[in-house]
């Protein structure tokens, strides 16, 4: 068999998303698989999942959300749109964010714009998150969680700069007007922030920031990994240039067969498991949208690779 056909064999999510990126079909997802388990378990009575808004981690309404845009729901999909629309709001009335909206951690808010700007909403909320992120640029480009606290940090997080870049990157995407060309212009900053750093290496010394950023993970929930940036600029088709290659290297070097493995998990309470076999059909996707994009060599003979 070989990793196309493995892949093709997998969850209808899966299937839809291989046709998508790697067939360049016109395939359209019909909520089925994954996505039609995490709507079953949708409570109707509190419009929440696991019981909460933005904990307890993984169930809760933010990152089961999170899930079901990477995977592709039909936005306009009533669950989303009903669940989103309810978690917004709590997190607004919680935090007061009408005139304190820096009171919330900005991972959160790239992550919430970024499911917003999925189902296309008009939220007259998405204003001030933008004004938000806008206004809270570090000195190298990129954003940090931490801006306001006291510590005064001058360096941007990776964790905060990818929730923040795909957040920003969905609100382009789906064209909307407020801002656009001050968003585009942050998106680049952002990235010319990680690109710094090699994708994931400490500045100037070509090791990692952190043992896990150089590992892959999926979901990858908040937090940051060479995977994932790989993964948002290929969709962005953003052109490839030498601060690349040492994490495109690394995805190359953990290739087994052509395939990835699961990879870690991120301890938390889950749903249901996605995947229990050694290869993660998700994170091979993944990584052949990656190698299409910047190593179509490796790719060609990574999907038609056998096992």
């Amino acid at each position: 068999m070989k990793n196309l056909e493995w892949l093709m064999q997998g969850d209808d999510v899966i299937v839809h998303l291989v046709k998508k990126y790697l067939l360049e079909e016109n395939s359209v997802t019909n909520n089925t698989g994954y996505i039609e388990k995490y709507l079953d378990l949708f409570d109707a009575q509190t419009l929440t999942w696991g019981r909460g808004f933005y904990g307890p981690k993984w169930t809760s309404t933010h990152y089961t959300l999170m899930e079901l845009k990477y995977m592709e729901i039909d936005p306009t999909t009533y669950i989303y749109q009903a669940s989103l629309d309810n978690y917004v709001l709590h997190m607004w009335k919680k935090y007061q964010l009408d005139s304190q909206i820096e009171r919330l951690d900005l991972c959160i808010i790239g992550m919430m714009l970024g499911l917003l700007a999925y189902a296309k909403t008009q939220n007259d909320k998405m204003n001030a998150m933008i004004d938000c992120i806008l206004s809270t640029v570090m000195p190298d480009g990129g954003w940090n969680c931490r801006w306001n606290h006291s510590s005064k940090p001058r360096i941007s997080s990776v964790h905060t700069t990818i929730n923040i870049l795909e957040g920003l990157g969905e609100y382009i995407d789906q064209g909307y007007p407020y801002r656009s060309e001050d968003v585009f212009n942050a998106m680049q900053k952002g990235i010319a922030a990680l690109l710094e750093r090699r994708l994931y290496q400490v500045k100037q010394k070509r090791i990692p920031i952190h043992p896990s950023m150089a590992e892959h993970h999926y979901p990858p929930r908040w937090k940051y990994d060479y995977l994932r940036v790989l993964e948002f600029l290929a969709k962005r088709d953003y052109p490839h240039c030498e601060e690349m290659n040492d994490a495109l290297d690394l995805l190359v070097s953990k290739l087994i067969k052509g395939k990835l493995t699961r990879g870690s998990t991120i301890s938390g309470l889950i749903h249901f498991p996605l995947e229990t076999e050694r290869f993660g059909r998700f994170n091979t996707l993944r990584a052949y949208i990656i190698l299409k994009t910047y190593r179509d060599k490796i790719y060609k003979s990574c999907v038609d690779c056998e096992f």
